[in-house]
């Protein structure tokens, strides 16, 4: 998932995660999945079956209701199960529900059950969900997110927690987790399941192949993962090519470079100095504009704007610098997230296929920083179970499904075969004749749901793309965050973080542009920061962070 996206949101979800706690849920999350929220013929009967004898149920039948219990057992009564998740309009919604029930009745008749698809506009996702679950109403799966109100959902008991429900009716999402489903637990229980997909990104700069070839750049010096190195590149596109800025941005080196390989992010500019060596500081609580390496990389910024190699228009809202590559009036983004691609190491140039692909024109790619295993990754994108699900033990037979049925999967992310995509090659594509706005079921939801390792590539991507995942995903996790399992509760400074967020949005663009002298505008930034009561947030995150480590042993 776009990692922009993200940070762009975050303020904004505060915002909405309080008004969601205004708003409150009904009911309560003292519910472990329990028959209490079953219907008479529903959770009732699957989780008595589950619990009954094991051997019993360890037939074929058992097999295909992923945990319904003893095939002998009564039969279940018939369920749908709703679920709810922010898309576009898609005009054959219906064929496609209609074929995923097909489906469903004639692979898994035990299950008994069929899907209602509710999706609602992006536009209009976290108040309509926020007012479902304040009124009460009746649906079962959603999807959420860390930065979508996941933390204050738990919080008002909106969402069940899954540890018996997965225990019982997961296998496949477990085989496919396995420990990765702790960085959705909140005060012990487990309230999301993480879709299986790429635990991180890499970020680092992305080159025009022509002009690479055209002077011979030498790029090895970049396997050094420090940006500095790029300022030679840079200034013999200054010198030789009159009308190509060197480096495009908003991204540059301030942004998810800096974010991901210098610190450790609790929230806003607090967090963990990544690198600072001394073992006494690890779990030390600080403001990243402090930090030596936020400095050190402003000047190198501001140095760079100053010779020209910077666009001037970096800090306009939606400047598009890939128009900028197809006009040939940009050599390379820098600090940009990159394409995840089979042995990746910092330094190591590769095509960048799918982009090459976009523009029809090849680009190149050199990594300078490969994101950790973070907390936050594994709650960027969930799926749950909502309080007011009638069964939520059918809820997650249905999601486990998403973790092993291929061709239920593909159905909900690319359609139906012949009408909405054609398989060109074992690769999606468009059926003849049709485009993305008449084909009538086109999205790019795959991160959303389920394993997306057993997704098909769409024409134009790496067919290989989800085995390089698989492989980026060890890289990740052989560097887990200090913090991995801490969440902070930004409850008790919210007043502070708002007015904190307001002075970043005034100085936030110009430093990472390269536009604001960090000598005599940090300073300035810093006491405004302070002001709007930024210290007191550092002693919050300290405060609960040292109090994480006494429970957890760390």
């Amino acid at each position: 998932m776009n990692k922009g996206k993200r940070g762009s949101l975050w303020v904004a979800a505060l915002l909405l995660s309080f008004s969601l706690t205004a708003a409150g849920c009904g009911g309560n999350g003292g519910n472990n999945g329990g028959s209490s929220n079953a219907s008479a013929g529903g959770n009732a009967q699957t989780k008595g079956n589950a619990d009954g004898d094991a051997q019993a149920g360890a037939n074929d039948a058992a097999a295909n209701n992923a945990g319904a219990g003893d095939a002998a057992a009564k039969p279940l009564d018939p369920y749908e199960v709703v679920m709810v998740y922010p898309d576009g309009k898609q005009n054959d919604l219906g064929a496609v529900q209609s074929a995923m029930n097909d489906y469903l009745k004639q692979t898994y008749p035990d299950m008994n059950m069929t899907v209602k698809l509710n999706p609602i506009d992006w536009s209009a996702y976290a108040d309509k969900l926020n007012l479902m679950m304040s009124s009460g109403e009746k649906f079962d799966l959603l999807w959420t997110a860390n930065w979508m109100n996941f933390e204050t959902q738990v919080n008002k008991g909106a969402l069940l927690p899954l540890d018996d429900l997965v225990d019982q009716y997961g296998p496949d999402i477990k085989s496919a987790e396995g420990d990765l489903l702790d960085g959705a637990k909140r005060n012990g229980k487990l309230y999301g399941i993480h879709v299986h997909q790429e635990l991180g990104n890499p970020q680092g700069i992305a080159l025009r192949k022509d002009l690479v070839d055209k002077y011979h750049i030498d790029l090895t010096p970049l396997q050094s993962g420090e940006f500095k190195d790029l300022e030679p590149i840079l200034k013999t596109i200054k010198d030789n090519e009159p009308g190509v800025t060197p480096a495009v941005g908003p991204a540059f080196p301030l942004g998810a470079y800096f974010g991901s390989g210098s610190m450790e992010s609790i929230i806003g500019p607090v967090g963990l100095d990544q690198r600072d060596t001394n073992p006494d500081d690890t779990y030390k609580v600080v403001d990243m504009y402090e930090t030596p390496r936020y400095m050190e990389l402003a000047k190198l910024t501001h140095d760079w704007y100053k010779a020209g190699y910077i666009n001037k228009d970096a800090t306009t809202p939606g400047v598009d610098i890939w128009k900028k590559f197809q006009a040939k009036t940009a050599f390379a983004a820098i600090g940009t997230d990159l394409e995840i691609v089979k042995d990746m190491a910092i330094g190591k140039p590769s095509l960048m296929a799918g982009k090459s692909a976009q523009l029809g024109m090849d680009i190149i790619q050199v990594p300078m920083n490969i994101d950790r295993l973070h907390t936050s990754k594994l709650s960027a994108t969930l799926q749950a179970v909502s309080q007011t699900s009638k069964d939520p033990a059918r809820a997650m037979m249905l999601l486990d499904l998403f973790y092993k049925d291929q061709k239920l999967l593909t159905l909900f992310n690319y359609g139906v075969e012949g009408t909405h995509y054609a398989l060109n090659n074992g690769q999606i594509d468009l059926p003849q004749g049709k485009t993305k706005d008449n084909v009538g079921f086109y999205h790019d939801n795959q991160w959303m749901l389920g394993n997306q390792m057993l997704d098909f590539t769409r024409v134009g991507e790496d067919p290989n793309k989800y085995q390089n995942y698989e492989q980026f995903n060890e890289m990740v996790k052989s560097q887990p965050s200090p913090l991995i399992g801490f969440v902070f509760d930004s409850e008790p400074v919210k007043n502070e973080l708002i007015a904190v967020s307001k002075v970043q949005s005034t100085f936030d663009p110009g430093l990472q542009s390269g536009q604001l002298d960090p000598e005599t505008d940090l300073p300035k930034m810093i006491g405004k920061l302070k002001a709007a009561g930024l210290d007191k947030v550092l002693a919050e995150a300290q405060k609960q962070i040292d109090a994480w480590r006494a429970a957890n042993g760390k």
